[in-house]
């Protein structure tokens, strides 16, 4: 847990911004440190990491912790949007410019576009040149860490499949991670179909309570406003367990204690704050259900989040398909697959390790059945 100031509010709502106690990831943060550790060693890896789940649940929080830990082992590190890799042909531009920097300016390095005043003549077909030039430099082994990677192209998506075929045969030390939504292993299998043996494959999904309460209670201790017993559990409960939402909801308890001039977080601050997060949260609802429409999937919404009321807000397979068969009635069962991909794509539906069904988050489907009635509170 990183130093907090007294007297400051310590949570960070936001894309990407790192939580004061990053809680409940400790299987995910052990399975990375061992690659560093045999990466750090000299050792080859002989996979790389796919860290998935749905929005807000914090993938690029911890791309970023494993960065600040490859830092710590003396490794070169660097977080890279696949916006600066859209195709061979940028991807070998970079790799070009890359591989002239020395290895401070490599080492925690934030890789973006590039300014229009520095210029390459790379061609495309220089890239496994360039990639194993990159990744030999002195400085330390290599880590890559490659968010969004739903959005990969074709093109870079292979090149970056390459890179840990052309590490292993090098015997040079390299470790590529990559974060994306529920799709990027269906994506990474479109652009190789052997692609889920080059990763160790984490799902990221909601935290359990207890590692909810921590996340809530630890740092407003630390920071001198701690949470009553009676403030925390329903704030805990408002959240869902659901890493955006834990953030959101205590940086608001913490303001409203903070303008009530009370030393602690009350239960009445926290009533305070699930009122103040309402705009935000249901801001939050519509753009997913905006993703949906774009998917021509939004129709399908009501009949689930329905269904997933009256059955204990989780369905079994053969209840996914009953509904969309009732749903889409005149789909074929490919299309109906389809759907159930999008869903799950979107984060909308999130199929859980024993084979059960749950919405990404379980108060998304209490949103799409209050659209055309009378809100609920939150």
């Amino acid at each position: 847990m990183r130093r907090l100031p007294t007297g400051i509010n310590p949570f960070r709502p936001g894309a990407g911004a790192t939580p004061p106690l990053l809680a409940g990831r400790d299987r995910e943060l052990a399975v990375a440190d061992r690659k560093l550790g045999e990466l750090a060693s000299g050792r080859v890896p002989p996979r790389g990491l796919l860290l998935y789940g749905p929005r807000g649940h914090g993938k690029t929080v911890l791309l970023g912790e494993i960065a600040r830990r490859s830092h710590a082992r003396g490794l070169r590190a660097g977080i890279v949007p696949p916006s600066a890799f859209r195709d061979r042909e940028t991807l070998a531009r970079r790799l070009a410019l890359l591989v002239e920097a020395t290895a401070p300016r490599l080492t925690g390095v934030q890789l973006g576009p590039v300014g229009a005043s520095v210029e390459s003549v790379a061609r495309s077909d220089q890239v496994p040149e360039l990639f194993l030039r990159w990744a030999g430099e002195p400085g330390g082994p290599l880590v890559v860490l490659v968010d969004e990677a739903q959005t990969l192209s074709v093109d870079a998506g292979q090149v970056f499949l390459d890179a840990i075929q052309l590490a292993a045969d090098e015997e040079l030390p390299f470790l590529l991670v990559f974060a994306g939504t529920p799709d990027a292993p269906r994506r990474l299998r479109q652009i190789r179909t052997n692609s889920e043996r080059a990763f160790r494959r984490l799902r990221i999904g909601r935290l359990h309570r207890s590692d909810t309460r921590r996340a809530l209670e630890e740092p407003a201790l630390r920071a001198g406003r701690p949470f009553t017993p009676s403030g925390v559990r329903p704030l805990a409960r408002r959240s869902q367990d659901y890493p955006f939402f834990v953030q959101l909801l205590g940086s608001a308890a913490w303001a409203a204690a903070e303008h009530a001039g009370r030393g602690g977080i009350r239960e009445s601050s926290v009533r305070e704050a699930i009122v103040s997060a309402r705009e935000e949260i249901q801001t939050f609802y519509l753009e997913r259900f905006q993703e949906a429409r774009s998917r021509g999937v939004e129709r399908l919404l009501q009949p689930l989040a329905l269904a997933m009321r009256q059955s204990a807000r989780r369905l079994s397979d053969e209840g996914i398909r009953s509904l969309l068969r009732s749903a889409a009635p005149r789909g074929t069962d490919e299309s109906r697959a389809r759907m159930i991909e999008t869903l799950s794509d979107l984060g909308v539906l999130w199929e859980t390790l024993d084979g059960g069904w749950e919405m990404g988050i379980p108060s998304f489907g209490d949103y799409i059945l209050d659209r055309d009635g009378p809100a609920r509170p939150l």
